[in-house]
């Protein structure tokens, strides 16, 4: 299995490979569906440990424990700060502790250490490491698409470690809305669309991290699952609003209607915003977030406004072409060169996903949707 990843680490393609077959020896033309988990919460956990046990494994090894033990913090405390994480899991998501107690099982790692990997996101910010770039997170629907339909897409801009190491899973679930998720061993939901059309994008925050750290709760992976499950954006506002995150995110969320809705969490709480049209998002973009006064323009990111600036020259026009354009495209100046992975659009209305590695890895875009997988 870890050499399946060093060279998927250098494929083209999007390649994932179906439970109970064996990876390809060489990247294939033709993509395989995505890998499907089904059960109970716990069952669907077991399933996708047992599945790609020896990447969840590597990514722990190589992404947690070598890239955060003493930068600052000691892997005991690490394990604690997990644990007491783990608390807030089981209380405000039961659902998903379960299936994180069931990856546990299926990959032979304690529940502390799955909940380590799920905590990522705010040990990159309690650590010392080199930034990265911030992914660019996006979302268009009427009035501003030609074919009436809503897009929730973005670059994935992470560590070249790990390129190649991202695939789709289908969860099908009974206790709500089913999704095709973006992942990477270990943190099974990156990023995703549900079967009743929500789809989730999103991207890292770091106003004031360095001072503020994280705090005790829900790890930004968990939460934006858990925002995931909902059954429509009422219910994501009011989960996001429950304000029992543990760190930083800007979640670019739509359905298939055209309702666009932001939620930008800190250690200091949560704010919800809604759209229509467009919007787009690198760290902060909310008023309140970047503490804009009422009656002043909000200041971008400058790859944020060149975003906008870019979505207001096709507004009447946008389409899922549109939005793979401005990924791939290098004039576009969207994607940061190999920090650039992957990137991915979302059709909420017709609720498919699209995905490709980033252009340093080939532009080559596949579909996936919901009941093709195996």
């Amino acid at each position: 299995m870890l050499a399946r990843f060093a060279l998927l680490a250098a494929a083209p393609l999007l390649v994932v490979v179906p439970a109970g077959q064996a990876a390809p020896p060489t990247a294939a033309a033709e993509v395989p569906p995505a890998v499907v988990i089904a059960g109970t919460p716990k069952e669907r956990g077991a399933a996708y440990g047992k599945q790609f046990h020896e990447g969840i494994r590597k990514f722990l090894d190589q992404e947690i424990y070598g890239a955060f033990i003493q930068k600052p913090s000691p892997k005991p405390e690490m394990l604690r700060y997990a644990a007491a994480c783990g608390e807030v899991i089981a209380k405000e998501c039961p659902e998903i502790h379960q299936e994180l107690l069931g990856v546990a099982e299926g990959s032979g790692l304690t529940p502390d250490e799955v909940v380590l990997i799920t905590l990522h996101e705010e040990l990159y910010h309690r650590g010392v490491l080199p930034k990265v770039p911030h992914c660019t997170a996006v979302a268009v629907g009427p009035p501003d698409t030609a074919d009436g339909k809503t897009y929730v897409g973005q670059t994935w801009d992470w560590m070249e470690t790990v390129a190649g190491w991202s695939s789709v899973v289908e969860w099908r679930r009974t206790e709500g809305p089913s999704l095709l998720a973006y992942g990477f061993p270990g943190l099974p939901v990156g990023a995703g669309v549900n079967a009743n059309g929500i789809a989730l994008c999103w991207t890292s925050a770091d106003l004031g991290a360095e001072k503020l750290g994280v705090r005790v709760g829900l790890p930004s992976y968990v939460l934006l699952t858990h925002l995931l499950y909902q059954k429509d954006l009422d219910a994501v506002e009011a989960a996001a609003k429950r304000d029992q995150h543990a760190g930083w995110f800007t979640f670019v969320l739509a359905d298939g209607a055209g309702n666009l809705l932001n939620v930008e969490g800190s250690p200091k709480g949560v704010v919800v915003e809604r759209a229509k049209g467009h919007m787009a998002r690198v760290s902060y973009g909310s008023r309140a977030m970047t503490q804009t006064p009422d009656g002043q323009p909000v200041k971008f990111q400058a790859r944020c406004q060149k975003m906008y600036d870019l979505l207001r020259g096709s507004a009447g026009k946008a389409d899922l072409r549109t939005l793979q354009g401005f990924f791939a495209d290098p004039k576009c100046e969207i994607s940061v060169g190999k920090a650039t992975i992957d990137m991915m659009v979302f059709d909420c209305t017709d609720r498919t996903a699209y995905l490709s590695r980033g252009p340093s890895y080939k532009t080559d875009w596949k579909v996936f949707r919901f009941g093709a997988g195996r």
